[in-house]
């Protein structure tokens, strides 16, 4: 490459994949920093591929940039920080996982540097589509090794990274096409593996947006859930009638049994109205029996049954089943949630309690 073209091209390519390291070993907010990372990744990429489609004169080699290598470790440190929460990888075992990918940018900008004719474009791409094959077939075993041996429903980060490992598999397929056109010099399949590399990237692109969307709607959700627990509490400081006691008592063993004991608190979409219409028994006088009785909003007593069942059921399952599991099952609409609710309710983290769980049985052991 010559001119303004390769140094356009070079100054991007190092510019984004340093801010890309330094964004992942700087941005704590595991394990959504590897999506995070992952996320402008990919927009680097597409950006990379629009400056070849505006400079390019139709003869010069496209040189991948290395952000390929980049995609199936994230993705693995993502599933790895979701079904092995309990073990953080160390800064040198990222430093490691890294390594290749660091590697490949020092090759690109010295493959960058050299006449076209010199060979190196051609050396430099060999040797990442090689790395890329390796790379996206490893891990993507290693992925599916993790959610294969995962207990519990699926929840939508289970669904995501499934969705990527396929994605991952669809990618090491064409990496081999690419290389073997390089190998070989002619094609075997009749069109360009390349764009389709990127049609990849905009579905990959597509489903993390999607999950964050399904993510900050669950939040919502229980947000509105939260508030309209506040006006229901403030409603309850208004005298009312007092209902009569053996009424009452008729509703709280039928509150005890249809909402308790059938479980139907877990129901993530359960409702004042839902009970109502379950029970056959009115909204209000419900209201009433939660505000005096139980001295809690509906939707702080199903907030409050939702982590007792989580901390029997971290009692029973340990490490064997991850966090975000636990929350869905619980019937929160979202990790972020489940862990506001459980720290206001015991003062802890869900990993804390887990923690302090496991030490209590060493310690009785």
């Amino acid at each position: 490459m010559n001119g303004l073209l390769a140094n356009a091209v070079l100054i991007y390519t190092l510019l984004s994949c340093g801010a890309l390291l330094i964004a992942f070993f700087n941005y704590r907010a595991q394990p959504r920093r590897y999506v995070v990372v992952g996320f402008w990744a990919i927009c680097a990429h597409i950006v990379y591929k629009l400056m070849w489609l505006a400079l390019i004169d139709g003869q010069q080699y496209e040189m991948p940039i290395p952000l390929g290598l980049i995609y199936p470790v994230l993705l693995y440190l993502f599933a790895h920080a979701h079904y092995r929460s309990a073990e953080v990888a160390s800064p040198m075992r990222l430093a490691l996982l890294f390594l290749p990918f660091s590697l490949h940018v020092v090759l690109f900008a010295v493959a960058s540097m050299q006449p076209v004719a010199s060979g190196w474009a051609m050396g430099y791409s060999t040797c990442y589509y090689g790395a890329c094959l390796l790379s996206l077939l490893t891990y993507a075993i290693l992925i599916v090794r993790l959610y294969s041996r995962a207990d519990g429903p699926s929840t939508a980060t289970d669904i995501l990274i499934r969705q990527l490992t396929v994605l991952c598999f669809g990618l090491a397929i064409l990496t081999y096409v690419m290389l073997y056109e390089i190998l070989v010099g002619t094609s075997s399949i009749g069109f360009e593996a390349r764009p389709m590399v990127y049609f990849f990237l905009a579905i990959g692109f597509a489903l993390v947006l999607k999950y964050w969307w399904t993510e900050g709607a669950g939040k919502a959700v229980d947000d509105e859930k939260l508030a309209a627990a506040s006006g229901e509490q403030k409603q309850a400081d208004l005298p009312t009638p007092k209902l009569p006691r053996a009424l009452e008592q008729h509703i709280i063993d039928v509150v005890e049994r249809e909402l308790i004991q059938s479980k139907l608190f877990l129901n993530p979409d359960v409702s004042l109205d839902m009970l109502s219409q379950h029970t056959a028994i009115p909204r209000h006088q419900l209201t009433q029996v939660f505000n005096r009785h139980y001295q809690k909003a509906f939707y702080q007593f199903i907030a409050a049954a939702r982590i007792e069942y989580s901390l029997v059921r971290i009692s029973e399952m340990g490490d064997t089943m991850t966090l975000d599991s636990l929350s869905y099952e619980c019937g929160f609409n979202s990790k972020t949630s489940f862990n506001r609710y459980f720290k206001a309710y015991t003062g802890m983290t869900p990993s804390e309690y887990r923690a302090f769980c496991g030490q209590m049985l060493c310690v009785l052991q």
